[in-house]
């Protein structure tokens, strides 16, 4: 099944997760029984899923993987899951994502992002849906969110912007 992993860049131009250094173009197995969050090589369904646990802040890399063998999927709805065989097939190109910190959870197609001291929301492509940076950002809920800056502001995903 094909899938997106993030993964640490190395010095020397390897990857790297969980200690296990990787290389574009090569497959991997893994001799032992897999656990999500424990052994085996983790991936998951969607790329901006990846973003939750290695934000593209420039230190981490994304690539388009194939996976195969024994697969345990992750029940906590995040899209990760756990395979015995991974291939890693090509680097995606990451120049049209903004770059933060860290990012939250999706929720109505956006994730709070960080960076520095600032938040916004990140749509599932990568693409801010404000130009806008806030003190403070929460997750959306049935089309709207809080933010704020100053005052309180209610934001909605379409990126209009309400005082109270």
């Amino acid at each position: 099944m094909k899938a997106f992993k993030g993964f640490n860049k190395n010095s020397d131009g390897t990857l790297s997760c969980r200690d296990f250094t990787y290389e574009v173009g090569k497959t991997y197995n893994y001799d032992g029984s897999i656990s999500l969050c424990k052994s085996g090589f983790h991936a998951c369904h969607e790329l901006h899923q990846t973003w939750y646990f290695y934000p593209n802040n420039g230190d981490n890399v994304f690539c388009e993987v194939e996976c195969g063998g024994d697969i345990i999927e992750s029940e906590e709805g995040d899209g990760k899951f756990v395979c015995s065989e991974i291939t890693i097939l090509r680097e995606v190109d990451m120049s049209g994502v903004e770059a933060f910190n860290c990012a939250c959870g999706f929720r109505d197609g956006y994730a709070v992002v960080r960076k520095g001291d600032k938040y916004n929301h990140i749509g599932t492509d990568g693409k801010l849906l404000s130009e806008e940076w806030w003190d403070s950002a929460w997750d959306f809920h049935n089309g709207y969110t809080w933010v704020r800056k100053g005052d309180k502001y209610k934001i909605d995903t379409n990126g209009n912007v309400s005082n109270f």
